[in-house]
């Protein structure tokens, strides 16, 4: 009985101890879970990732909040810009172990705008803002046929290499970001000058251009900002934590309406993305270049490529006019429809309704237009559909049927627009 006692009792003592260590480890479980799940906003991301102290209160540090939180718009506007390139800053500044406040400085350089352009008064261009000279010193190439200044890896790499060397010498982020706005040689030649008493007292007491202070003040006040955004009354716009866009290599020039077609994108897009082209052409020549696309779009267009590429003939851009459909553009290049639809992400079997001006790749009319009239004088009469025309009444006229006019031009659903080409047997 006494054993037995002994037995219970040790049963429902491991049974306490276990419960006791399971409940902790359920609480850091869910715990995991939950700082897991907020992570798919990259905003909380990078509030997690801020380590820099908030500048002590002043009239400028005011004035700036008030600039940015009377212009909501405006500040939406540049998170909206971020989208595309944020992510990807995000993870390079974390792989190096900085504060993530330095993802936010093309928020101050260009509003995350790559597209900003430079001028003979502003000289500097990209999300980081670099002038020709210190694009150079950094690796960056610029010519007429590209200007990696404003290139998104590139210019990124270039970026926080330099952040990180002008860290290793102040020993100061506030510092390093005051340098990056108006040169190491100013700050060094300031720090000189002052005594060790004086740079005991911290980066905001020291006797810097007031447009250094005012460039680290944009930069923290906008850290607040993403802080506390309710605080501020801003709803920032969430942006997925994953990766925008995919890195694909080419190894030939190529138009940039071609790729931007390959891809199955905007020329919009394309540039959004590839903002160093300067042209109507991706030159290549010693090394193959990198193009950034949706990563949605990365693996279409290599699938297109790859036929682009090995096809027998060169391809070229076509618009298509009021009334011309699918077929009637294949018959006229001696191509086929199937070809055409996978070269431009047509991938329907219904009928392809082509918009007027719509742009197109189709195989070069200068090797293929030989080969397509031969074609149709061998084989075939064109009729151009005039007003008032009905399958029926060409059907009679030529002596066929009107299945047999689909089955010439591969087309069940036939419909009829003045000037459109009909592909006819001869009788």
């Amino acid at each position: 009985m006494i054993l037995k006692r002994k037995t219970e009792f040790l049963g429902i003592a491991a049974s306490f101890f276990w419960i006791c260590l399971l409940v902790p480890f359920n609480i850091s479980a869910n715990q995991f879970l939950q700082d897991n799940n907020s992570q798919t906003n990259l905003w909380d991301r990078v509030r997690n990732g801020f380590t820099l102290a908030a500048p002590p209160d002043s009239k400028e540090r005011r004035t700036i909040q008030a600039s940015y939180a009377k212009n909501l718009r405006m500040f939406n506007r540049i998170v909206s810009n971020s989208e595309r390139y944020l992510f990807h800053i995000v993870e390079e500044v974390e792989r190096r172990g900085m504060p993530l406040e330095i993802a936010l400085i093309p928020v101050v350089e260009s509003s995350y705008n790559p597209l900003v352009k430079a001028t003979p008064g502003n000289p500097s261009t990209g999300l980081w803002q670099f002038v020709p000279r210190t694009g150079r010193y950094l690796g960056l190439s610029q010519t007429m046929w590209y200007d990696d200044r404003r290139d998104v890896i590139a210019s990124t790499e270039a970026a926080l290499n330099y952040l990180q060397y002008l860290y290793d010498r102040f020993d100061s982020w506030e510092l390093a970001i005051a340098s990056y706005n108006i040169g190491e040689g100013v700050v060094g030649r300031i720090l000189a000058k002052t005594s060790i008493k004086d740079k005991a007292k911290g980066f905001y007491q020291l006797n810097l251009p007031i447009e250094a202070k005012q460039y680290v003040y944009k930069l923290l006040v906008v850290k607040d900002i993403i802080a506390n955004s309710k605080k501020y009354g801003i709803k920032l716009r969430s942006v997925p934590n994953q990766p925008y866009f995919d890195t694909v290599k080419i190894h030939k020039p190529i138009e940039v309406p071609v790729v931007a077609r390959l891809a199955n994108i905007s020329e919009t897009e394309f540039i959004k993305l590839n903002p160093a082209y300067n042209g109507f052409v991706v030159k290549v020549f010693n090394e193959p270049r990198t193009l950034l696309l949706p990563r949605d779009n990365s693996k279409t267009f290599l699938r297109n490529l790859q036929i682009y590429q090995n096809a027998k003939v060169p391809w070229q851009l076509f618009h298509v006019k009021k009334g011309e459909n699918i077929q009637l553009i294949a018959n006229r290049h001696g191509t086929t429809v199937h070809l055409l639809r996978a070269m431009n992400n047509l991938f329907d079997n219904k009928q392809i309704a082509l918009a007027n001006d719509q742009l197109l790749l189709i195989p070069s009319s200068s090797k293929q237009s030989d080969a397509s009239v031969s074609y149709k004088k061998a084989s075939a009469d064109i009729y151009i559909v005039k007003k008032g025309d009905t399958l029926y009444h060409i059907a009679k006229r030529y002596g066929t049927t009107i299945d047999q006019i689909k089955q010439w031009n591969n087309n069940s659903d036939i419909s009829l627009s003045i000037g459109q080409e009909l592909l006819l047997a001869k009788n």
